[in-house]
């Protein structure tokens, strides 16, 4: 697990867990992680990966579980005023999975969460109390605590640690060889899950060999990332079913690695890290971006001016490693330093294009923000990151430049809702002209601005546009709204009911259901006639009966 007191993600509005959690926007997920998380957590949420959310209601928090090569657990609670996430995967920092949790309660809401009243200590105060407890224990009870519940891993890699070189060489040889024919194996080539399994069955036989065999496990592991790739590349480790789809990835092997870089002398590190940076650069696929994502973490901060010595020692190191090196860099940098290395890496990574924006906006450099946005030579459009488009329409504001202009600019590569409200903000209106590009690209982020600016006759207006929203999104208009729009929504209930028994099914049978639930609030005599015309002409269909049996 993370530190005791897990990652801060938010200031709370409230005392509630759930009231906080249903109130985030995905401005503020992506304000409290990388930006490459955030990519990967909304996939994981556009994939499904999260799978149960609880609301325990006694000690108020919220746990969520997600799928990954293995099942993550995580837990969200409110602590001296902020909203505090620890998720039980080994990432440091707010991590793929609790994003994706996050982007659920935003898309989803929190009212549906299953709800239960536990009076247990939370995760937190679970391994505070256990670090307490352990505290007090003599180091000869602790010595009989690990060695009756040390993993099979724990005493494997202890035992290591003393093995002679003889027996160490043999180890590696027969392990080393064992993985090699694994990708010769069809059964385990068709078979992600398991190449996974199998690959640190074995790897783990080799921890605490690390100083022994030191080149031996680094070639090892380059061979396994080249010949995941080779795999990927000839229709391997990647399954399509009618279960879903399934390839290889492994965080137990991206933290294998990660620990096996940062305990190499920094001589051999930095040596070692550069090949590791050709072999993660030449795969088409990003299933070791753990590893890209985390260079951060193989030195200490102790070790940043020597890191910046090798860095500008050596003459041809890749711009990749540079740019995943320099958050460790940056500390030890100065003000012309950063600006040198991020004019060289800025348009290799998102991150780094937004904090030179940010460094030239700090220094009054309006006119370089803007030409380093638009110079698109190499086909990189900044703009569509909502966090530069921000900063894009700030800098152009300062200089007084033709804001209708750069809004229309501005809202053709990033029409989110947060510049609505930026251009908003500058302009004290949006025009026209944004509007209706928003409505073609996002008429969704539309509405929600025309709601958040009471602007609900605009809002009726673009919610009656035929074939510009799903059916779902038109309806929870309208469950919002049905006091201020009462015919309207009665309309379009009534129409939604009887395309709805067009169809079979228990989807459509809950959707008339939902529909007859919403139109009893407004007008329950109409809903009752519905219900018992339903009854008298679809008699055949039990299951739609049974479902709209209280009506």
């Amino acid at each position: 697990m993370k530190e005791t007191y897990g990652e801060y993600l938010f200031d709370a509005v409230s005392g509630s867990i759930t009231e906080c959690l249903g109130g985030i926007t995905e401005e503020d997920v992506r304000d409290c992680c990388d930006f490459k998380i955030y990519r990967r957590g909304q996939e994981y949420y556009e994939e499904g990966m999260v799978e149960e959310l609880m609301h325990n209601k006694a000690i108020n928090t919220v746990i969520a579980t997600v799928k990954g090569t293995r099942e993550y657990q995580i837990e969200f609670r409110l602590e001296e005023g902020g909203i505090y996430s620890i998720c039980d995967c080994p990432y440091d920092g707010v991590c793929k999975h609790t994003v994706a949790v996050l982007l659920t309660f935003i898309h989803e809401g929190t009212d549906n969460i299953a709800s239960y009243a536990l009076n247990c200590p939370t995760t937190a105060e679970s391994l505070d109390f256990l670090k307490k407890y352990l505290e007090t224990k003599s180091k000869k009870d602790l010595v009989l605590l690990v060695m009756k519940f040390a993993p099979e891993n724990f005493i494997t890699e202890v035992r290591n640690r003393k093995m002679p070189e003889k027996d160490a060489g043999a180890i590696f040889k027969k392990t080393e060889k064992k993985i090699r024919r694994f990708f010769e194996d069809p059964d385990l080539l068709y078979d992600p899950s398991g190449m996974e399994s199998a690959l640190i069955s074995q790897l783990n036989k080799l921890k605490g060999l690390e100083t022994q065999l030191r080149d031996g496990i680094g070639e090892l592991i380059l061979f396994i990332i080249r010949n995941v790739e080779t795999a990927f590349n000839d229709g391997y480790l990647y399954i399509d079913d009618y279960s879903g789809d399934e390839y290889f990835e492994s965080d137990d092997f991206c933290e294998y690695v990660i620990a096996y870089v940062k305990q190499l002398p920094f001589g051999v590190r930095t040596n070692y890290l550069k090949e590791l940076d050709q072999a993660l650069n030449e795969m088409s696929y990003d299933t070791f971006s753990n590893i890209q994502e985390s260079y951060h973490r193989f030195f200490s901060k102790d070790e940043g001016k020597d890191l910046k010595s090798f860095v500008n020692r050596e003459k041809a190191i890749p711009l990749t490693l540079i740019s995943r090196l320099y958050k460790t860099l940056e500390p030890e940098l100065s003000s012309d330093e950063k600006e040198a290395i991020l004019r060289v890496i800025s348009r290799s990574e998102a991150d780094h294009f937004l904090t030179f924006c940010v460094q030239l906006s700090e220094q009054n450099r309006y006119p370089e923000v803007i030409g380093l946005i638009r110079d698109g030579s190499d086909g990189f459009e900044p703009l569509h990151d909502v966090r530069v488009a921000e900063i894009y329409l700030e800098a152009a504001h300062k200089l007084k430049m033709n804001m209708d202009e750069i809004s229309e600019e501005v809202v053709k590569h990033c029409p989110e809702v947060v510049i609505l409200r930026k251009i908003k903000a500058l302009k004290g209106t949006v025009g026209s002209e944004c509007e209706e590009i928003f409505k073609q690209r996002n008429p969704e982020d539309l509405l929600s601005f025309y709601e958040e600016e009471g602007r609900m006759k605009d809002a009726l207006e673009l919610i009656r546009e035929p074939e510009l929203f799903y059916d779902d999104v038109i309806f929870e208009f309208y469950r919002k709204n049905h006091k201020r729009f009462p015919e309207e929504t009665e309309t379009f209930l009534k129409r939604r009911i009887e395309e709805d028994l067009a169809h079979t099914g228990k989807k459509h049978y809950e959707r008339i259901a939902e529909s007859l639930d919403l139109m009893k609030r407004i007008n329950p005599g109409r809903s009752q006639r519905i219900a018992d015309e339903i009854r008298a002409n679809f008699k055949k269909r039990s299951s739609l009966i049974q479902i709209i049996r209280g009506f």
